[in-house]
C-alpha cells in the first residue's frame, strides 16, 4: 500500500504530465491572428518548461519516496484521469483554449499547496522539494499572469 506521500507525488507528477501534454496539445490545435503568439510565446513556452519541470518532479520524488514515484504507468494513467476533466483544446476557440487553460494551471497551484503542505506537516518535505515546489509554483504563477492578458480583452477586461 502506497504512503500518503508516495501518493501525493504521484498525483503531482500526473497533474505535471497533464499540463505538459495538455499544452503541447493546444500548441498544435491554436489558430487564428493570435496563431503566432500563442503557438510559440504562449503555449509553446509553457509545455517546453513544464516537460522539464516533469523530469524534476519524477526525479526527486524517485529520489525522496522511492521508484514507485517514478511509475510511468501511473503517471499517465493519473495525468488522463486529470485530463478527462478539463476541455479538450481540440476545436476551441483560441479564447476557449486560453481559458482552459487559465483553469488548469490555477488547479495546479491549488494542489502544489496542498501537496506542500501535507508533506511539511508529515516530515516529508526536505529542503530541495520545497525549492523545488515553490519555483515551480513561480513559474506557473507566470503562466496565470500570461494567460488572464491574452484572454482579458476577449473577456470584456475581466478574467
Amino acid at each position: 500500500m502506497q504512503n500518503v506521500s508516495v501518493k501525493l507525488m504521484i498525483e503531482y507528477c500526473g497533474f505535471l504530465r497533464m499540463i505538459h501534454l495538455w499544452f503541447h496539445g493546444a500548441h498544435h490545435q491554436v489558430s487564428g491572428s493570435s496563431f503566432a503568439g500563442d503557438h510559440v510565446n504562449l503555449y509553446g513556452k509553457i509545455y517546453v518548461e513544464v516537460q522539464e519541470q516533469v523530469d524534476g518532479a519524477i526525479e526527486k520524488s524517485i529520489g525522496l519516496f522511492g521508484d514507485e514515484c517514478g511509475d510511468p504507468v501511473e503517471i499517465t494513467k493519473k495525468a488522463l484521469k486529470i485530463m478527462m476533466m478539463y476541455p479538450n483544446p481540440v476545436a476551441q476557440t483560441a479564447t476557449g483554449i486560453a481559458a482552459a487553460g487559465l483553469q488548469i494551471i490555477k488547479d495546479y497551484l491549488k494542489l502544489s499547496q496542498e501537496v506542500y503542505d501535507v508533506l511539511n506537516d508529515s516530515g516529508d518535505l526536505s529542503l530541495g522539494l520545497d525549492d523545488f515546489i515553490m519555483a515551480n509554483a513561480n513559474n506557473h504563477e507566470t503562466y496565470v499572469y500570461l494567460l488572464q492578458q491574452r484572454i482579458k480583452s476577449e473577456m470584456g477586461g475581466r478574467v
